[in-house]
Order: C-alpha cells, then structure tokens, then sequence
C-alpha cells in the first residue's frame, strides 16, 4: 500500500512539473496582411497565410518570442586600405508556444485598396507556452601553436581549425562556418559523409578536422585574400537524428556551401521541429599580415 501510495505521489509531482513546463492559456490575435498584384500567391493561400501569421501573433504576445541576434563586423578595403566598416546581422525568432486548438472560428475580410489586397485575420485559441530544457556542451575552438592545440578566436591566414567537442547526451552534431562573402561552409559532416548526419557520443571527448591523429577526417585552413576576415562558428546540437541542409558541392579542397539567407532558413525550420536542439555561435576572426 505504501508502495502504491508512494508510485501515485511520484507521477503526481511528474504531472505537475509537466503542466508547469507547458502552461495552456487562451490566446487572440488580430493581423493585416497586404498584397499587391505582383505577388504570386492566390487569394485561398494568402487567408491562410494571414490566419497563420494571427496565430502566431496571439503566441507572441501572450508568451514572448525566442530571437538570437548576431552581429558581423567586417572592413571594407579601398586600393589596399581599410577605410569603413560594414555590419551584417542574422536574426533568428521563433514564437515561445504552440497553437492547440481553435475556441471559435477565423474570421477574415477582405479588402481591395490602392492596387493592394488587404486580408484582416482575427483568431481565438488555446495555446501552449514552450519551456525548452537545453543541453550543456562543451567546445572550443583552437589551433595550433609551438605543437600544441591552444584555444583561440583568431587566426593567422592558412592556419589550420580544430575544435574540442563533448556532449553529456548521445545525438548528432553539425558545424557550420559563415563567412564573410555570405557563405556557410558546411564543416561537419563532411563530404564523405553522404547520409548528411554526424553521431556523437556521449561523454566522449572529440577533437574535431584533426586528420593527423584520426585518418580518414577532413581538415581545414581558415584563408583570406583580404587583410582581415571576420567569420562566425555555428554548431548544431540534438538527441534526435536531423540532416545537414541541401548544400551545394564545390571542389575537393572545399567544403560544400550555401548562402546565409537559404542557411536561416534552414535552422529556423530545424528548430522550430526541433525543440531539442541547441545552436551555438563563436565568432572567429583571421589575419592576413602578407
């Protein structure tokens, strides 16, 4: 009987802590969509767009939002001088709750003013917050330096980029550069990895692009053909299985690419699949003093 007892007031505590980590409220969103006759979109797509946008709105506004920010700073060379500096942002947002369920039915209008379609959602519901338990990884980005790998955020141009990895859970594991031409290099998994995805194990210590002590791993050089470079590291952690995104292959000295814009696309998606998933920024600069 204790023993009973003591099961019901276990999976008690667990409901709980469970209704605690998603709390359910009733929400209500109200959004404008406009189109003009160049857009390619038809009216049955545009009012579901619109509906879609009120609902997460209405999540928005009752439970926050998720944005990562990152900001790349970079000089701009003029007849061999640097002369100004140019800033580029990523920005990431994901709304902090899930749509459950309508409590009454959209209502949309319509309206046709100065060339332009407006839609006018308004949406009731009930809606989930998002409470994400995140993962603690260790990495760290070095390279080498009198035969030892030291840590470090700056390179000399052709230096070589390893990176220390350890994860407390087993799971998959990507690593993306973003340089500063508006490409993303896909470091990891490498070209030879055709299934797209890279297994960690976990508590396993890895040093990553170190083909001298591990045969068969691709290495890498940071290189620039300016006087100096600013790039950012990106790694992609989860427990559950996802696939690197659909790069495009370049030749055998380079790892597959795709530009920044299709990239966000891609981990936003991921992410918003993916409440599991960690990202990770570093920002890693590269010198070139020839």
């Amino acid at each position: 009987m204790k023993k009973t007892f003591a099961l019901i007031f276990l999976f008690c505590c667990w409901l709980t802590q469970e209704l605690m980590a998603q709390e359910t409220k009733l929400v209500h969103g109200k959004y404008v969509f406009e189109v003009s006759d160049n857009d390619d979109i038809t009216l049955k797509d545009a009012k579901l767009k619109c509906i879609a946008l009120a609902k997460a709105k209405a999540i928005k506004e009752e439970f926050g939002e998720m944005v990562t920010s990152d900001v790349i700073e970079s000089n701009v060379e003029t007849n061999g001088e640097s002369t100004s500096s140019k800033y580029w942002e990523n920005t990431v947002a994901i709304a902090r709750g899930d749509w459950n369920r309508d409590t009454q039915d959209p209502e949309i209008s319509v309206e046709y003013i100065n060339g332009k379609l407006i839609f006018t959602a308004e949406v009731w519901g009930e809606a989930s917050e998002i409470v994400q338990a995140k993962t603690e990884l260790e990495w760290v980005v070095q390279k080498e330096d009198a035969g030892k790998k030291v840590a470090t955020g700056q390179f000399n141009n052709g230096e070589r980029i390893y990176m220390k990895f350890r994860s407390p859970a087993d799971g998959y594991l990507a690593v993306y550069l973003i340089e500063d031409d508006d490409i993303v290099s896909c470091l990891l998994p490498d070209k030879k990895d055709t299934d797209g995805k890279f297994p960690i194990k976990a508590s396993q210590n890895y040093t990553l692009f170190d083909a001298e002590n591990n045969p068969g791993t691709v290495s890498y050089k940071m290189t620039t053909k300016r006087s100096q470079e600013n790039n950012q590291l990106v790694i992609i952690y989860s427990p559950n299985p996802f696939v690197k995104c659909n790069d495009i292959s370049r030749d055998s000295r380079h790892p597959n690419t795709i530009n920044t814009h299709d990239f966000q696309k891609w981990l936003l998606r991921c992410q918003r699949q993916d409440r599991d998933m960690v990202v990770n920024k570093r920002n890693v600069r590269i010198l070139n003093n020839q």
